[in-house]
């Protein structure tokens, strides 16, 4: 590799320039809030090395992140003519090594490395991601940069080293990865037009005396019925209207798609199920606000109590839900993908060429 040679500070400590390259989106919101404390963590375990850290938001072609020698050579290709000892490319794109889900990819000849936040898993991100990093560069660097190690298992070919998540809890801990980095709860941003839907759909019920009488044979166990029926059906018409389901053409990509399509569901379930109960609150505070007890009396043939309202309000948020599938209907197809899948995981789903490893 051409690497400028290191340069010292006036101390005498030799430099490490330490390079993050981050998908652009989550990876490089992840990327920029680790440099900005990631040189000091360094420093207090290294402190006779001067760091210094920097970021770039740049995509790598998913063929290039396929294996190992590809993303080395297309890093090395980026890097060009830039001053840097280590590069830790950051991605939320999923990777497997037979079925077990990758944390990092290494090249320690090259000192490049690839993370893959998905199997850092879905909560303390923040947390295992800085430790990840310093474990990568103490596997990279010549130097003692700390006592962190990487998750998972080792697999070790002397040109690469693979650390991997073994068992059913790593597969578990790589989709709830997926998930997260599909931000479900931002699904709102994309839905312009459900929400259009579920709300006309729960004003017509707030004041249709038809649908107060029915709210009074409705108890809890129907009502829960209803709730994941009515989530369930708006899942279900966003996967099929925009085509979010995929279908695989060979065993490598079944398999892939099996993950995909998984974190796919699980992640409009969230989002949503997060809908669902922003439109509760809000039709729960129209109906005490709007409906008065004089104008319900005479339909339910008593005074209307607290439980009445919560009734009400359960069952006219899960009409709004079913309607809001109609508006989904009409939702541009690149907003939905985009707020239900993320931008890197739908484009690496798109590939046909083979996942490292997967089997």
């Amino acid at each position: 590799m051409n690497r400028p040679p290191q340069s010292a500070d006036p101390a005498g400590r030799p430099a490490h320039d330490v390079v993050l390259i981050a998908d652009p989106g989550w990876p490089t919101e992840v990327a920029k809030e680790l440099s900005k404390n990631l040189a000091d963590l360094l420093g207090d375990v290294s402190p006779d090395v001067r760091w210094t850290v920097r970021v770039e938001s740049s995509p790598l072609g998913v063929v290039a992140q396929t294996d190992l020698p590809r993303m080395v050579q297309a890093l090395k290709e980026r890097l060009q003519d830039k001053t840097w000892d280590t590069a830790v490319f950051v991605t939320d794109l999923p990777y497997r090594d037979h079925a077990r889900p990758v944390v990092a990819m290494l090249s320690p000849s090259e000192r490049i490395a690839l993370l893959s936040l998905p199997s850092l898993g879905l909560f303390r991100v923040p947390r295992r991601v800085r430790d990840a990093v310093l474990g990568i560069i103490g596997e990279l660097l010549p130097v003692e940069s700390g006592r962190t190690s990487l998750p998972g298992r080792v697999q070790d070919t002397g040109q690469r080293r693979h650390y991997v998540l073994p068992g059913a809890w790593g597969r578990l801990r790589l989709l709830g990865g997926m998930v997260r980095a599909n931000r479900p709860w931002l699904l709102f941003t994309g839905l312009s037009r459900a929400l259009a839907g579920v709300f006309a759909t729960a004003a017509f019920g707030i004041i249709s005396s038809d649908v107060w009488e029915v709210s009074l044979h409705l108890g809890p166990a129907r009502d829960t019925v209803l709730t994941f029926a009515s989530i369930t059906a708006l899942v279900a018409w966003l996967i099929i209207d925009h085509e979010l389901w995929e279908q695989p053409s060979s065993e490598v990509a079944r398999q892939r798609a099996a993950l995909y399509n998984l974190a796919t569901v699980v992640t409009l379930y969230i989002g949503i199920a997060c809908l669902y109960a922003a439109l509760y609150v809000l039709v729960l505070v129209t109906a005490v606000f709007v409906l008065t007890p004089d104008s319900l009396r005479p339909v339910i043939g008593h005074e209307p109590n607290a439980a009445y309202y919560l009734s009400l309000a359960w069952f006219i948020t899960s009409m709004g839900t079913v309607g809001g599938a109609l508006g989904a209907g009409l939702e541009d197809d690149r907003a939905v993908r985009q707020a239900a899948y993320g931008e890197r995981q739908r484009r690496g789903q798109r590939q046909d060429t083979d996942w490292p490893g997967a089997g």
